[in-house]
């Protein structure tokens, strides 16, 4: 039986320093070889996650921007879900300043960082995660990207208290218009309205002529709630929000360990008995 494995990155198959646990590798490589369908879903950018797939070569399809942007990496083919309107990613940019936040632009094709200092002292208490990815720009350059490309998502990043302000902030301004969600509780990420990750792999599964019966979903944060939910066995990672663990099949261990890879050699295992009618 052909399955259907979709993992988030950060907090998940990524470990805090952009390496996944080579555990997790070979069982990667293990079941693309097998002849399973793998996804990456995650709120990077389209760009940071080809970079990774180079890396690691296992992935048939990248679900970027929490579901914004699908690539299919056979036929290098992007389908684009949605972008931000110009007013409200100018109206974002502001509060951007306004809350000394550092702030990620995405686009179909380029990723930009934002940062009005040099220096943020909660920045030292976090992971670095993906702001290496960025291509850095000042005032004057973010504005023209604004005026001159698409806008697939935006996130802000600061200490988890004002990122919970903003939060409530913004779901209530952008209400029915965007959709607005904390990620590993120091990202907000604003995002189309009807799109999320849940979504995209719905649409990929259709593709593949696969059911959720057939999916297998890993995630830690709230933006994989909706993933998770719909998944047949949806795992919650060892740092999951609590709004996930109460939706997930079960709670496993950490991204810096195996976990992954041990929770996937029992389901396949057991794959007739778990995955019959």
């Amino acid at each position: 039986m052909k399955l259907f494995f979709a993992f988030d990155l950060d907090g998940t198959l990524l470990r805090y320093d952009n390496t996944i646990h080579p555990e997790n590798v070979k069982m990667l490589k293990k079941l693309y070889e097998l002849g399973h369908i793998l996804v990456v879903a995650t709120g990077r950018g389209l760009s940071a996650c080809i970079d990774l797939a180079k890396q690691y070569p296992y992935f048939h399809y990248l679900v970027s921007n929490n579901g914004t942007l699908v690539y299919d990496i056979a036929t290098k083919k992007t389908i684009n879900n949605g972008t931000l309107k110009k007013q409200v990613v100018f109206d974002l940019f502001q509060d951007c300043q306004e809350s000394n936040s550092i702030c990620a632009f995405s686009t179909p094709h380029s990723l930009f960082e934002y940062s009005s200092q040099k220096s943020y002292d909660w920045l030292k208490s976090q992971h670095i995660m993906d702001l290496n990815y960025y291509t850095k720009v000042n005032n004057f350059e973010i504005l023209e990207i604004i005026e001159t490309d698409p806008i697939t998502q935006i996130a802000f990043r600061n200490d988890e208290k004002l990122i919970k302000d903003l939060y409530k902030k913004w779901s209530r301004k952008l209400e029915n218009h965007y959709k607005v969600t904390i990620t590993n509780r120091i990202f907000l990420d604003i995002n189309p309205l009807n799109v999320d990750k849940a979504s995209a792999i719905s649409d990929l599964l259709v593709k593949n002529d696969l059911t959720t019966d057939h999916l297998v979903a890993f995630g830690d944060s709230s933006n994989d709630f909706q993933m998770i939910k719909l998944a047949r066995y949806g795992f919650a990672m060892q740092d999951a929000t609590p709004d996930l663990i109460e939706v997930a099949s079960r709670k496993i261990g950490s991204c810096k360990s195996d976990t992954i890879a041990r929770t996937i050699d029992i389901l396949l295992e057991n794959q007739d008995k778990l995955f019959s009618a």
